[in-house]
């Protein structure tokens, strides 16, 4: 602005240079001159003064600052008046490096705002989870788009751009009602850095969503932008590579990810979400679907990595969901399981997994009411943060129906959650042992067949396909897979509570139960559900079987 203003304004009023300006709205110098650019600011240029000489009045900029914090308070208006959070995307930075390999850093670094934020007031703000946000990664969609479809109020963006151990990095915040840029910046930082820029967006973000920051969250906060200087670079650098292998969930990248994992402990052993991720890959590897290392190689890794977490930093949902994780299905501390699963939904009330984990707990001490609230608590944090992991909750409340002996119900939650994702294996899985139950043994067959994965790539479908073939008297197919599975045991771990189902499809209980008992010395995955799978049905009254579920902790009082 260059216009004079009235005279009759008092000098008392004034503020006399850009420093003035920012401290009186308590922003620094660079967002007050680009409110004046771009918003209408009122400042005042001096006409005869040497350039940059500047003026603003209290009264003006409060009168401004008031209008605009109106415009920014509608959405939270509303959101109260709906009863419902206000919802926030953090779209995929964008890599400005001509190299793709770089893209680990730049996804990595939009999941670590996503973790932020999700940590400032999850009361009040929801944050859409990374695996939902990567889908708008290739930047087609407009803003207008991505409102219809996640109901979102804000969108956060930004750009990178590496040049070794600088960073560039350029956010905005973007209120979509009013198509209006509410703030942004530019931050050129060494690595050790990053952390405290990571605090410095979240913190102004909430201020301009007017979120309050609980004080142990603003706290942490703080003590990030206090360590600014001393992160070691490698070990964030691994850390995000970590990451990134972690997300892609596969036997090979999660395996990839444990060696990024360990290197960034390496360089720095102080930080808490690298043991985190490192329990959380370990933990994967010795559960259903990957089976893929024996509970005694991994979890105690995942278990050490865990509470070294924790003893940094008690305040990660994902370490107590890693801690819980093998609590549930390595140690069968039930109690302390489910301790450890609703610490970390305390945390962060909108972590899905942590939500679903819970379910399957719930689901195999055969609390199924319990777990059906969980399961429906679940879908409803998925839908509205995470709606690309609809298909993991529709699969489970399928398990749920198939564990209750709704076999019908369970079939036509798969069919309907096929729809979404017809690669999900599990939901294959579970139509076919539904459609077992109801004597449809044929279309279990062509169910599981149509999967096409070699002997011992899965093990949990080719013990279901095992079962199948027995059902129907086809105990030869059934003795192939077994000796299939003796095979790939040579190469692979393969859980001894396969080799079990097969035997007791087969109509051989005590070597069914020989194998059960074999799967309880290993701490195999698949024996969390023995209390209540409907294929060990025909077990149920063996001495040997009620033993084993003695042990397990699982028996009915």
């Amino acid at each position: 602005m260059t216009a004079n203003p009235a005279a009759s304004r008092s000098s008392a009023d004034r503020l006399d240079s850009w420093k003035e300006i920012a401290s009186y709205l308590r922003r620094d110098v660079r967002t007050v001159q680009r409110w004046e650019k771009k918003e209408g600011l009122p400042v005042y240029r001096h006409q005869h003064d040497k350039l940059g000489s500047v003026y603003a009045y209290k009264g003006e900029l409060d009168s401004w600052f008031n209008t605009r914090q109106a415009e920014v308070a509608e959405p939270l208006a509303e959101a109260a008046a709906k009863d419902r959070k206000i919802k926030l995307v953090v779209l995929p930075f964008g890599n400005l490096n001509a190299d793709p390999e770089q893209d680990y850093f730049s996804d990595g670094l939009t999941e670590e705002m996503i973790t932020q934020l999700t940590r400032l007031q999850p009361a009040r703000l929801g944050v859409i989870a990374l695996s939902t946000a990567m889908h708008y990664k290739a930047g087609n969609k407009s803003p207008g788009q991505i409102k219809a479809e996640l109901g979102v109020d804000y969108i956060l963006q930004g750009r990178v751009r590496r040049a070794g151990d600088r960073v560039r990095i350029t956010a905005q915040l973007v209120e979509l009602k009013a198509q209006t840029q509410l703030w942004a910046e530019t931050y050129e930082r060494d690595l050790r850095d990053i952390l405290a820029v990571q605090a410095d967006i979240a913190q102004g973000i909430a201020r301009e969503i007017q979120v309050l920051i609980s004080r142990p969250e603003q706290a942490r906060l703080s003590s990030l932008e206090a360590a600014s200087g001393k992160f070691k670079p490698a070990a964030y650098e691994n850390y995000l590579r970590a990451r990134y292998h972690l997300h892609g969930m596969t036997a090979a990248t999660v395996k990839k990810s444990i060696e990024y994992f360990e290197a960034a402990i390496r360089e720095d052993p102080e930080y808490a979400p690298s043991y985190a991720g490192l329990a959380s890959a370990y933990g994967l590897l010795a559960t259903f679907s990957f089976d893929l290392l024996p509970p005694h190689e991994a979890m105690p890794k995942a278990d050490t990595a865990a509470r070294k977490s924790l003893e940094l930093d008690d305040s990660l949902a994902e370490a107590h969901t890693a801690l819980a994780l093998v609590l549930h299905h390595y140690h069968w501390d039930w109690k302390g399981a489910e301790a450890s699963y609703r610490r970390a939904i305390e945390l962060n009330p909108d972590h899905a997994p942590a939500h679903l984990w819970y379910s399957w707990l719930l689901l195999a001490l055969g609390r199924q009411d319990d777990a059906q609230k969980e399961i429906e608590r679940t879908l409803a944090i998925v839908q509205q943060t995470d709606p690309h992991r609809l298909v993991a909750v529709h699969a489970t409340r399928a398990a749920a129906h198939y564990f209750r002996r709704e076999y019908e119900r369970a079939a036509q939650e798969c069919k309907n959650a096929i729809e979404l994702n017809p690669n999900y294996f599990m939901l294959h899985y579970i139509l076919a042992r539904s459609y077992s139950r109801m004597g449809m043994n044929a279309e279990a067959i062509a169910e599981l067949r149509s999967k096409g994965a070699a002997a011992g790539e899965a093990p949990l479908v080719d013990a279901a396909l095992g079962l199948a073939y027995g059902s129907v008297g086809k105990k030869g197919q059934t003795e192939k897979i077994v000796d299939a599975f003796k095979a790939a045991a040579k190469k692979r771990y393969v859980p001894a509570t396969y080799f079990g189902m097969l035997y007791a499809g087969m109509g051989d209980p005590e070597q069914a139960l020989t194998w059960l008992e074999k799967a309880y010395e290993e701490r195999a995955d698949g024996l969390t559900w023995i209390k209540v799978d409907p294929m060990l049905d025909p077990l149920r009254k063996h001495p040997r079987f009620q033993e084993l579920v003695k042990r397990m902790g699982l028996a009915t009082n």
